[in-house]
């Protein structure tokens, strides 16, 4: 499935690859690290792991979009706000891995969506997060507001 359509991300900071699965409150994709990959370190051997929350909120773009394709609504960004309890079970994700990004809608209130992500490499767990997005009603306000706010400060 081309994720294009799903999400605004484009190279080089689309990190993942392939839509696996996906339903009412779930999203799972596959992302393959190599060293295209604009985080990646060679110093490291691969992409440092605090990159995983972009990796989750990429994935919650695509159930975002397939949500908003579901109901016949035109597909509009939504933006991460909070996270919280980020863990990440190792220092880097190595050259060469498939990482299998999954993402669980546990609570929707109006444009507010709060997700679990996880991160795996086969059965090992290698990081995990909480975190929010907001889908404003209009983005082109939202975005307008915010730089105001930026102006200001």
């Amino acid at each position: 499935m081309n994720l294009a359509r799903y999400i605004p991300h484009q190279a080089p900071m689309r990190l993942i690859d392939t839509l696996i699965s996906s339903s009412a409150l779930e999203a799972e994709v596959e992302a393959s690290i190599d060293r295209d990959n604009v985080f990646y370190d060679d110093s490291r051997g691969g992409v440092p792991a605090w990159t995983g929350i972009e990796y989750m909120a990429q994935t919650a773009a695509v159930w975002v979009g397939l949500e908003d394709s579901r109901s016949n609504k035109s597909i509009e960004p939504a933006f991460l706000i909070s996270t919280r309890q980020y863990t990440a079970h190792c220092p880097v994700f190595t050259l060469g891995a498939t990482l299998r990004i999954g993402v669980h809608a546990n609570f929707i209130e109006g444009p507010l969506v709060a997700f679990n992500g996880t991160i795996h490499k086969g059965t090992e767990l290698l990081a995990e997060a909480t975190f929010t997005a907001y889908r404003p009603d209009d983005v082109a306000a939202y975005l307008a507001a915010t730089e105001q706010k930026i102006d200001k400060e």
